[in-house]
């Protein structure tokens, strides 16, 4: 008896060891160096902006703000849901704009995480990318200042959506398409794209701050405007939060989107 009991202790250390909460996760990270592919050496990332976003089991990803000549505003962006478990990161895709062949896939890497960075080591298959390693390393992003009101913070997927004329969330060029927005304070980020189809529609990015009724946002990335001219934009939205719903108004009674809080993962 004392042998299985020291057995099923033994057991259920190594289980609080290796699966861990995904909210150990929460924030926001800058790319600083990578290893992709074929790549030999370490490379730091100054050419382009990376973001990688994590919020209650819910991931993000972004290419955007290309330095180089011909580069584009906005290259393009992925996300879908994650879980920390036998001490890896696991990575479920559920859009991916580069290659829609990568939806629905799950993807294990080596992991680490600090108040300072996160990094992740492995390797994605897909159609176009073959056994294909992805290391990154990141660091955190942090604010300038605190966050007044954190009832927003969270991830939430659209059940309403009017933005003037004839644009409206399930009709039309919208239908079948779903929206999710992620607010992993100083960041929020989101994506429109169509689970059926696995087509990726666009996304959007920015520092956001929130006191309860408005919702200030400062562009960092618009996918739907391709001079980038976008950025920099500070918009705010009367914004009000009640019984796991959040209401978003603005673009002078043009826009109203209705959101509703998504469970977090285990």
């Amino acid at each position: 008896m004392k042998r299985l009991l020291f057995l099923g202790l033994i057991t259920s250390l190594l289980a609080l060891r290796t699966d861990e909460p995904v909210s150990k996760l929460n924030g926001a990270f800058r790319q600083t160096k990578n290893k992709y592919g074929t790549m030999t050496e370490w490379k730091s990332r100054d050419s382009v902006t990376v973001l990688k976003v994590f919020r209650d089991g819910y991931w993000f990803g972004v290419f955007y703000d290309e330095k180089y000549r011909g580069g584009k505003p906005f290259n393009g962006a992925c996300g879908g849901t994650y879980a920390l478990k036998d001490g890896k990161y696991h990575e479920t895709v559920t859009f991916y704009s580069w290659d829609s062949t990568a939806v629905g896939k799950v993807y294990a890497f080596d992991y680490a995480i600090s108040k300072q960075q996160y990094e992740q080591y492995g390797k994605m298959t897909s159609d176009k990318y073959k056994d294909y390693p992805v290391n990154e390393v990141c660091e955190r992003i942090t604010a300038t200042e605190p966050l007044k009101n954190n009832s927003l913070e969270g991830v939430w997927f659209m059940k309403e959506g009017y933005w003037g004329g004839q644009s409206r969330f399930g009709e039309g060029q919208y239908k079948d398409v779903q929206v999710v927005k992620i607010f992993s304070y100083p960041m929020a980020v989101y994506a429109y794209y169509n689970p059926k189809t696995r087509q990726f529609d666009g996304a959007g990015g920015c520092r956001y701050q929130f006191d309860g009724k408005t919702l200030t946002e400062t562009n960092e990335f618009w996918s739907w405007q391709a001079d980038g001219k976008r950025k920099g934009n500070l918009e705010k939205f009367k914004t009000s939060v009640k019984n796991g719903q959040f209401v978003q108004q603005g673009w002078e009674g043009k826009l109203r989107e209705v959101w509703a809080k998504a469970p977090a993962q285990n």
